[in-house]
């Protein structure tokens, strides 16, 4: 198995979309994401964003065949994931990872200070599965509850890179 992570391009988006979709079951969705599915708002917004650079889209491919892709956007100082899919068959293998560490290797060398993502959280207060792989991954609960579109809330959650430099006087 050859694992490799490649940008994407406009061509991609169905592609994305079908990961998306095959990334976690109806029933484990249930509470923590929109009614409607995938909000059509942030399907439009990838679409555009795959042809400008500030955001960045990754694919993550074993022997040539799409299993996951991560979306981020760089900020004045810090990437903001707005989303990291794999198709179920390859949860657990480490491609998740490697896509975040992809964003993580690229916000460091522009010197930023941090990643910053969230996950959802259902009406109950419990927070979507992701929250585990985050926290696995060195990122920090900030506390942070942030109504989000459609009624649900997110679970904001910081990695620090960089102490920011000050400017000497």
């Amino acid at each position: 198995m050859m694992l490799t992570i490649r940008k994407a391009c406009l061509k991609d988006y169905q592609t994305i979309v079908t990961i998306m979709r095959k990334s976690a079951t109806e029933e484990e969705l249930a509470g923590f994401v929109p009614p409607e599915g995938i909000a059509p708002k942030f399907l439009r917004e990838l679409k555009v964003n795959l042809k400008r650079e500030k955001h960045g889209i990754i694919i993550a491919e074993i022997d040539a065949v799409p299993v996951g892709f991560a979306y981020y956007c760089f900020r004045k100082d810090s990437v903001e994931i707005e989303e990291v899919d794999v198709v179920k068959p390859y949860q657990g293998q480490g491609i998740g990872k490697t896509l975040v560490q992809h964003i993580e290797n690229a916000a460091k060398e522009k010197r930023l200070a941090q990643l910053v993502t969230g996950t959802s959280v259902n009406e109950e207060g419990k927070p979507w599965r992701a929250y585990g792989f985050w926290s696995r991954m060195g990122f920090i609960d900030t506390g942070e509850r942030i109504d989000g579109p459609h009624g649900l809330k997110y679970v904001r959650l910081v990695k620090k890179l960089h102490p920011l430099t000050r400017k000497r006087k």
